[in-house]
């Protein structure tokens, strides 16, 4: 059977070294893994993108279709409908995957939402266009990354809600987040070369990168936060804060590339631009786990769904990790 036939798989193996876990990703990363198209390689930068949003059980680390398939609609919405890059190796049928064709159906029907991001999208065509992604890539990437992992990366079941991720390639997966995006960028923009023109392939590797874009207006965790838990000093230096408190995420972005209540601190200008892309001092961590158990008493709607799978270690394995993959602590 195929792998992109399967509907189930269980994890064959849960002591697999790290020896092991590269050389399978290699494989997926080259050429020798049969790609129509690139929905193995959208796969991973979701499960990545997720990789602190998973539930620990005791098989694994716990993902919902859902959790997986939004962020994969996410990056595709930008990489179709924003930058025109095609996805899938012309067939003699279509020249366009399943996926680029849900989406290119959604901007034929409504013109307007073509120069809209994906999370500004109407919630009920958010949704749809979520389930659609989510039905087409169950039924053909689950089950075929599977298979390239020799049935080691996670156990499924079609029929389910979810996936459990390996622990040890949860582990390995955080430890070398970064290396392995940058390799997925590269791999993604290699196959990416073989089948646009060369004109949308300008900046391709940025535009990989900001397919998973960084929310712009966080106002409503700013005032979440005053609100809720009166934080009216900044985080950092303690200063009184006025209206230009800017909302930072303790571990930056660009490694997390998810927006959680959990995550933001109110920062003063200063501090905030002084500390850009860099970790806080490790001390930090006991101040934002205290304000976090704070934030957990809360009954904001908000609140409650983005604290649904904060657990109170969280914090420290990022920037653990963050460090790990070489960011710099902001002095």
């Amino acid at each position: 059977m195929a792998g992109y036939d399967k509907t189930f798989g269980s994890i064959k193996d849960y002591a697999v070294s790290d020896d092991k876990i590269w050389s399978l990703f290699n494989y997926v990363f080259s050429d020798s893994s049969k790609k129509r198209n690139t929905y193995k390689f959208g796969l991973i930068k979701s499960l990545l993108d997720n990789a602190f949003n998973g539930k620990k059980t005791e098989k694994g680390v716990y993902y919902t279709y859902e959790e997986i398939f939004s962020k994969f609609a996410e990056n595709y919405w930008n990489l179709v409908v924003k930058y025109d890059l095609r996805q899938m190796r012309p067939d003699g049928k279509s020249k366009y995957s399943r996926i680029e064709s849900i989406f290119i159906k959604a901007v034929t029907d409504n013109t307007i939402i073509s120069v809209l991001e994906f999370q500004s999208l109407d919630i009920d065509l958010k949704k749809s266009l979520i389930k659609q992604v989510s039905k087409e890539c169950r039924k053909y990437v689950i089950g075929a990354l599977y298979e390239d992992f020799d049935g080691l990366i996670y156990d499924f079941d079609l029929a389910d809600d979810g996936l459990t991720l390996n622990p040890v390639f949860s582990d390995f997966m955080l430890k070398y987040k970064s290396e392995l995006e940058r390799l997925n960028y590269y791999s993604w923009a290699k196959f990416l070369e073989q089948v646009n023109d060369e004109n949308v392939l300008i900046k391709v590797l940025e535009k990989l990168e900001l397919a998973t874009p960084k929310r712009e207006d966080l106002s409503i965790y700013r005032e979440l936060l005053r609100r809720e838990f009166e934080e009216n000093t900044c985080f950092y230096c303690g200063k009184k804060l006025n209206d230009k408190a800017h909302v930072d995420h303790f571990i930056p972005w660009s490694f997390v590339k998810d927006d959680k209540i959990w995550n933001f601190v109110l920062a003063c200008p200063s501090c905030n631009s002084k500390k850009n892309n860099k970790i806080p001092k490790r001390e930090y961590i006991v101040k934002i786990e205290r304000r976090n158990n704070c934030i957990k008493t809360s009954h904001d709607i908000i609140i409650e769904t983005e604290m649904s799978e904060y657990s109170d270690d969280v914090i420290e394995r990022m920037w653990k990790y963050a460090m790990l993959s070489g960011y710099k602590e902001y002095q």
